[in-house]
């Protein structure tokens, strides 16, 4: 199959959108073309609430990109999804190998991978189905069972749904703009090809990727993907509690959160004074930085908390030995890693977009690690195509296929349910 030449990320967020072109040098570098991050409108949490909004803010993205491109360089969109309408479970299927000889083939292991489907209701579809490991006649810890000989086969494998017509709106932005999709990508997943190193997901690590309206979390073992969630809280809500503390626009507020915010108050000298500029007739005012702070301090550990909460959902009883891996634009927060440190213990570490070299210096923070992952997705899982399957239940998929490596070897047989 041919490489594709160009690669292009839509990241779709509460608070701001993110395209990049990128292309695939001679010696199989990539390199960013074009970028372009706007204003984003219409978001909610993750979810699109006014389409003609987000389709306009995706447009002015996508055209700032273009310019430092030219035409005809887009082919297929990579675009993040968020929000609390996502879920996920870990299922297991397990089949007989028909074949005499023993050997274990790729379309044994893509009917495996069918087979481990969930039921879903006729307003949800699957997103992803991420094969987490393999069992072949009872032994467990195979990656890649294709050759191998077995009797019997049996799949563990992540499922992310959501919520169908939320799907179809992401899709109709980015068709709107004169653009196919060629891949969701869950939020979450996307920071994790940027961010995590292959060590961190082998040990299992907890990633957390703080952004503007929701914080999402995935939770790698053994170097796959094995739980994830959104909480519906984000940067913008530590700005929306500060705002209501000082009395100023979100936007004044914005700039003072950025210039003077921590989430570690007691770090602050006492004597530490700020000056609160002046807004419709009030007088500008000095005010401690560490009382300014407190409204910060307080929704950070109730968001650790909910963190917390979601881990043990996992089934996990304790962090893993990697850690929190801590990511997104709230990650820049003065004090966070600190704080969690202090709150759980074990290792933490802010995570900054990796993988791409000569990576522009506008896209080496926390808050592009989504951006930059969704393009090395599109390289990682080359050659997928987003499809709409019939599902269990009328429910439909949403997914990329998976290489048969995994054993998820999709064609576009079912495009036109699109």
């Amino acid at each position: 199959m041919a490489r594709d030449t160009f690669y292009t990320a839509v990241d779709i967020g509460t608070d701001k959108v993110t395209s990049i072109m990128a292309r695939v040098g001679t010696e199989g570098e990539l390199k960013v073309l074009g970028t372009g991050v706007v204003t984003s409108q219409g978001m909610q949490k993750g979810r699109i609430e006014n389409l003609d909004e987000v389709r306009e803010a995706v447009q002015s993205s996508m055209e700032e990109a273009q310019r430092y491109v030219g035409k005809g360089a887009s082919t297929g969109v990579y675009t993040s999804v968020t929000g609390t309408h996502l879920s996920s479970l870990n299922t297991k299927e397990i089949v007989d190998n028909p074949n005499d000889v023993g050997d274990i083939s790729g379309k044994l292991l893509d009917r495996l991978l069918r087979g481990s489907f969930p039921d879903v209701g006729p307003g949800q579809e699957v997103l992803h189905v991420i094969p987490i490991g393999y069992h072949v006649d009872g032994m467990s810890g195979i990656r890649n069972p294709v050759g191998l000989h077995g009797s019997l086969v049996e799949v563990e494998a992540h499922v992310v749904i959501g919520d169908a017509v939320t799907l179809k709106n992401t899709v109709r932005v980015i068709e709107a703009n004169k653009a196919s999709v060629k891949s969701m990508v869950l939020h979450s997943l996307a920071s994790a090809e940027s961010t995590l190193t292959g060590d961190e997901r082998e040990m299992g690590v907890v990633l957390v990727d703080i952004g503007g309206g929701t914080t999402d979390i995935a939770i790698y073992r053994q170097g796959q993907p094995w739980y994830s969630a959104v909480i519906p809280v984000g940067g913008s809500q530590l700005t929306r509690d500060l705002s209501v503390a000082l009395k100023t626009p979100m936007y004044m507020t914005e700039e003072m959160k950025i210039k003077w915010g921590s989430v570690m108050p007691e770090s602050i000298p006492a004597d530490q004074q700020v000056v609160i500029p002046s807004f419709q007739g009030q007088p500008k005012h000095s005010l401690s930085r560490r009382v300014l702070c407190e409204p910060l301090h307080a929704r950070m550990m109730e968001l650790i908390k909910m963190i917390v909460l979601k881990v043990r959902q996992s089934g996990l009883r304790e962090f893993p030995a990697a850690g929190i891996v801590l990511t997104g634009g709230g990650a820049e927060m003065t004090g966070l890693a600190e704080l969690v440190q202090k709150t759980l213990g074990g290792q933490v570490r802010i995570a900054y977009p990796e993988g791409i070299a000569g990576l522009p210096a506008q896209l080496r923070k926390p808050a592009f690690s989504a951006s930059v992952g969704l393009l090395l997705w599109g390289i990682k899982h080359q050659g997928e195509t987003r499809s709409s399957l019939n599902g269990k239940n009328g429910g439909r998929s949403i997914m990329g296929n998976k290489s048969w490596r995994w054993g998820l070897g999709r064609k576009n047989s079912a495009a036109a349910n699109r």
